[in-house]
């Protein structure tokens, strides 16, 4: 075979794979009013390569605030420039997620401790939080964090709590602020065979990492980064559906936000090969 018919069979047979790579993408189902295929991409400095939790503040959608795992620090992240404000409170430690409610930015510790500052104070390159709430939570690995507007109250997904396994469920516990401290107010259980049955699968891992509620909807979105999985549950957190995500998109996905439309943001720690970044899915009402 020529050097010239050769060329052009390995060409047309890499322009197959990557269009076979492409209908694979768009081929993931979606939730509704949502399409994976089509997304906005803000790719992140190295400082958030590990970027884990993200979260609007109320009617402000033109800055996510951020934090990565290991540093104690709250970034401010431009959209869609992706430029970003580093506000360092602390060492290093294990945080999770962040949540804004009105005035105040909460921070999550995988122990189920808590930081608090007022959004005003993060205008300096450095503050002090005004309170600290030790593992407030039961025992456990916590993840996922979101303050919810339609309640009023904070909640808070555990990773990996105690019974949990046993009982086939996942935890979420309400919090509320009664005075000048955080309290837990209640929990509720989300049914691990809800989440089998949406799939249609008989063993699904289930070790969630973020929530936030859908502003429009009202549903619940649970992003679980072990399995690359979308789990949507209604009012009751009963599991209606589940979506995959995109493994080349999203390696390793560990927040989620929404703004006032509906709009649909995910993020996701970079690796060797990757940086970290935040994808944008807009939302049509169907």
């Amino acid at each position: 075979m020529k050097q010239k018919e050769l060329l052009i069979l390995l060409l047309t047979g890499c322009f197959a794979l990557l269009a076979c790579g492409q209908q694979a993408e768009k081929a993931l189902a979606a939730p509704p009013g949502y399409d994976w295929s089509v997304y906005e991409k803000i790719i992140l400095p190295d400082d958030l390569l590990e970027i884990s939790g993200i979260a609007f503040a109320p009617g402000r959608y033109d800055t996510l605030y951020a934090q990565q795992d290991e540093e104690g620090a709250v970034f401010k992240v431009g959209i869609p420039s992706g430029k970003y404000k580093r506000v360092k409170f602390g060492d290093g430690g294990d945080y999770e997620d962040i949540a804004v409610k009105a005035d105040t930015l909460l921070i999550l510790e995988s122990d189920g401790s808590f930081y608090g500052f007022k959004l005003d104070s993060l205008g300096e390159k450095k503050v002090k939080p005004f309170g600290y709430y030790a593992k407030i939570l039961p025992k456990g690995e916590y993840e996922g964090l979101f303050a919810d507007a339609i309640t009023g109250n904070y909640y808070a997904l555990c990773k990996s709590c105690k019974g949990d396994k046993k009982n086939k469920q996942v935890t979420v516990y309400q919090l509320e602020w009664s005075r000048d401290s955080l309290i837990v107010a209640g929990h509720h259980a989300i049914d691990v065979s809800t989440i089998m049955a949406a799939s249609g699968k008989k063993k699904v891992a289930v070790e969630p990492s973020a929530l936030a509620r859908h502003p429009v909807t009202g549903e619940w979105y649970i992003v679980s980064s072990v399995n690359k999985m979308l789990a949507v549950a209604n009012k009751q957190w009963q599991v209606t559906a589940t979506y995959p995500l995109s493994r080349k998109l999203l390696g390793q996905p560990e927040g989620i936000a929404f703004d006032g439309a509906g709009n649909l943001y995910i993020s996701s720690e970079g690796d060797e090969l990757l940086a970290g970044r935040i994808l944008r899915f807009a939302y049509k009402k169907p």
